[in-house]
């Protein structure tokens, strides 16, 4: 298996039930290349208006560490940079908006589109109108390329799918000021469709659950 901190294009769950479709939306083999994490290039980054960016709510996004079975082109490996750029940014913004109990939920439309963005917008809305915010991170782990799709149809979005563990018990929906109630070790493995859309940025278009296990 062939690793990297980007790469072409692959593609590879809050009251409760709502985050965790947002969520969902959010191996270890040897003699792997170094794909060790590394920032993006400026080219990957989506272009966003610097007069209302704040380095504590918009961090920079990076190119976390992934692996891969595929043999990527380099126009493949580009995607993959690009899409993993996008895949780093939606979990930040997962945070930054559930953290905050679906107040801050600006810009959510930067890394999410489609289904995950509505599942986004929807989630943060029940979380302020309920009282309740995600106690604890949403974290990934384990990301892995698993297919990348380069569309000569220009009527077609070029496409990556990442698979990726997270611990689930690590996070959960509580009533402000809460703490995060202790909770059995759980892991999933998640898949994110991420698409290139019309003004050349990546976007995570849908997730979903792969395995209630990480694998």
């Amino acid at each position: 298996m062939k690793t990297g901190y980007g790469g072409r294009i692959r593609y590879r769950t809050t009251t409760a039930l709502t985050l965790a479709a947002a969520l969902a939306l959010p191996l270890v083999l040897s003699g792997c290349e170094d794909h060790s994490p590394v920032a993006a290039p400026t080219s990957t980054l989506p272009a966003k208006d610097s007069s209302t960016a704040t380095p504590a709510a918009d961090p920079q996004p990076t190119i976390p560490a992934y692996e891969t079975e595929l043999d990527l082109s380099p126009e493949e490996t580009e995607a993959v940079e690009g899409a993993l750029v996008a895949f780093e940014g939606y979990i930040a913004t997962i945070n930054r908006v559930f953290s905050s109990g679906g107040k801050d939920n600006k810009d959510t439309e930067i890394f999410a589109s489609e289904k995950s963005l509505e599942a986004l917008e929807t989630s943060a809305d029940e979380l302020e109108n309920s009282g309740q915010y995600m106690a604890g991170k949403y974290d990934y782990y384990d990301v892995r390329i698993h297919d990348v799709a380069l569309e000569p149809d220009a009527n077609r979005a070029d496409s990556v799918i990442v698979l990726y563990c997270s611990h689930d018990s690590n996070h959960a929906v509580v009533d402000l000021e809460d703490p995060l109630p202790s909770q059995k070790p759980q892991s999933l493995t998640m898949k994110h469709t991420i698409t290139k859309q019309e003004d050349d940025a990546w976007k995570v278009s849908n997730q979903e659950l792969w395995s209630k296990k990480c694998e």
